[in-house]
């Protein structure tokens, strides 16, 4: 098998490249998955709503306690339910997207990234070995003298 991006020989059992480097199969192992994000979503949406909530409840009986005026009471928990929906809301709205990322994910399980095949009639061939280089040294006509070192 050959690498499909830079063409080196690879071997069936390699998940990078030698040469350069690139992944040759699919990574099912990692936490960015569809499946875990959409779980951690939901763990979250669970617990802003469920946290959210308590402290309304704790906010409403602390207020009741320092006998402020029940109007003051049902606006300030209406703005706190108001926020709070929206921020479930938000988390919501991520939850279709999840979905159908990994309805796609499951389609696509078990492909692999298939290393492209050259054949030797189509990759370029070495030239035929010439005869070697002379050496720099072989044809010299002269060899240098030794300069001297005046010291003081």
């Amino acid at each position: 098998m050959y690498c499909s991006t830079c063409g080196s020989s690879i071997n069936d059992t390699l998940k990078y490249c030698k040469n350069c480097g690139v992944k040759l199969v699919k990574d099912d192992e990692k936490d960015d998955t569809p499946e875990s994000i959409l779980d951690n979503l939901l763990t979250a949406l669970c617990f802003v709503a469920l946290g959210g909530l308590g402290i309304l409840v704790g906010l409403v009986a602390v207020l009741l306690d320092k006998s402020v005026t029940h109007e003051a009471v049902v606006i300030i928990a209406i703005t706190y339910l108001v926020a709070l929906f929206g921020i479930c809301y938000m988390l919501l709205s991520q939850v279709p997207k999840l979905i159908t990322a990994k309805l796609n994910k499951k389609s696509e399980r078990g492909e692999t990234i298939q290393p492209a095949q050259l054949y030797a009639e189509n990759t370029a061939q070495l030239k035929e070995p010439r005869e070697p280089v002379m050496s720099v040294t072989e044809s010299t006509t002269r060899t240098l003298e030794k300069v001297a070192i005046e010291r003081n």
